[in-house]
């Protein structure tokens, strides 16, 4: 009799312990899932944002203005390292799988890579990457055009265009033409028309194979883009967005 009881205890004891070791995993995956990361070697530290409404004119001999709208925001974030001693580099970053997860009212949402200099980053791009990756190689300094960065901390980008907004068409020979966001407005194009969201991945891989990964959400364009032919905003606070080992 006393033999089983102690066996049941025995029992029991296992049991109370498996539940509480069980409990805390849970307690650490679920909080993991939450929060990620809790320190990082290498973290983002900021995201400029400048928007700013895109022209051209176009051939009409029937009017003195046909000029073609587009709406662009060219994104720069900023990745910096956080942890002095760590003598983990930067092996790549990349940009990935890119999605509108709000769509605008008018307009062709289009996803570029940087192909030129500072003066003319994206004259010579082309290909959509909605859907796709923009991948940038770690380096000794921060190259746009060939897509690297700097191996200890630098500065990537892409620009998140809304294009095919339509054309504005005037045949006033008084009017001044200034072309900046006020173009949309007389276009009947309003702020509202032109709001979109893109979502996309963040992964910081390191020199030793390591990956973090993180989920950004952007709101486009600035909201004075109406008013500033060139409008910046800047992004710090990333409390939403939680990085995770892959």
């Amino acid at each position: 009799m006393k033999k089983n009881t102690k066996n049941a205890l025995k029992k029991s004891i296992f049991i109370a312990f498996l539940i509480i070791i069980v409990t805390i995993v849970f307690s650490i995956v679920v909080r993991y899932d939450v929060e990620g990361e809790v320190s990082l070697p290498y973290s983002l530290e900021k995201i400029l944002i400048v928007s700013k409404v895109s022209t051209s004119n176009n051939e009409d001999p029937a009017n003195l203005w046909n000029i073609s709208l587009e709406e662009d925001n060219d994104v720069y974030l900023y990745i910096t390292k956080t942890d002095e001693e760590s003598t983990d580099t930067i092996q790549s970053i990349t940009l990935e799988n890119f999605r509108v997860t709000n769509e605008s009212a008018i307009g062709e949402p289009i996803i570029y890579r940087p192909t030129g200099d500072l003066s003319n980053l994206y004259d010579l791009s082309e290909q959509n990457y909605l859907g796709s990756s923009i991948t940038y190689k770690g380096a000794k300094v921060d190259t746009l055009k060939t897509l690297e960065v700097r191996n200890e901390g630098g500065t990537i980008g892409f620009r998140a265009s809304l294009e095919k907004l339509g054309n504005y068409v005037s045949n006033n020979y008084d009017e001044e033409i200034v072309y900046d966001g006020n173009l949309l407005t007389k276009a009947g194009i309003s702020l509202e028309n032109i709001q979109f969201s893109v979502a996309f991945d963040l992964l910081i891989t390191l020199n030793n194979n390591v990956t973090f990964k993180g989920t950004i959400n952007l709101d486009f364009p600035n909201n004075d883009i109406i008013t500033n032919p060139e409008s910046n905003y800047e992004i710090t606070d990333f409390s939403d967005v939680v990085f995770k080992r892959v």
